[in-house]
């Protein structure tokens, strides 16, 4: 007698997209917008006229990359969350479009994210935030409409996922990236 084995649909696992503020982003990373970053920086020129903020903690291994990436509206579904323990990756929404990232406290023991620590955060056009290291992600999602987004990475990292064949689990230098509904049973719904 054989036996046959059924796929199981993965579980949707619904997160409410809600409006990233600097202290919703705070677990995650430092928000980036309309306001300096921890301003008073003693530079004696401009005075009066430039306001400057302290150095954002922005860690690379090997080479820095920025480079952009016009992001198109897609189903507000997630399949995929990676991490980078030596990378606080940086994403900037430029134009007049926003966008929103799904999120998830570092963890660097686990090898999972915590489901119970996830957030869909939509960040206002213009605005961004740079992630701590360790923090659960997913690429940005546009919302209504494209929007371009300025990334900072490592070249490490872009080269391991372009030199990619196929969409799949990675553990390869700084990318640890996982299938959800492989690893957890679920596919990430992001609503409202």
């Amino acid at each position: 007698m054989s036996t046959t084995h059924q796929a199981t649909a993965p579980v949707v696992h619904a997160l409410p997209l809600e409006d990233a503020t600097a202290e919703r982003v705070a677990p995650y990373g430092v928000m980036l917008g309309e306001t300096v970053h921890r301003p008073g920086l003693a530079i004696p020129f401009y005075k009066g006229s430039v306001e400057e903020g302290a150095n954002l903690d922005f860690h690379y291994h090997e080479r820095c990359v920025v480079r952009t990436a016009r992001i198109s509206p897609r189903p507000m579904e997630v399949f995929w969350l990676e991490r980078h323990l030596r990378l606080s990756q940086l994403f900037v929404g430029l134009g007049g479009e926003p966008f929103a990232l799904v999120l998830g406290k570092p963890n660097p023991q686990g090898k999972t994210p915590d489901l119970n620590q996830l957030t869909a955060l939509r960040f206002p056009p213009g605005h961004g935030i740079i992630l701590h290291c360790g923090t659960w992600h997913d690429f940005p999602l546009a919302l209504a409409n494209p929007v371009v987004v300025l990334t900072m990475n490592s070249a490490e990292v872009v080269e391991a996922l372009a030199a990619m064949a196929s969409p799949q689990d990675m553990d390869t230098g700084d990318v640890y990236k996982l299938e959800l509904a492989r690893h957890l049973g679920v596919t990430i719904q992001v609503t409202g």
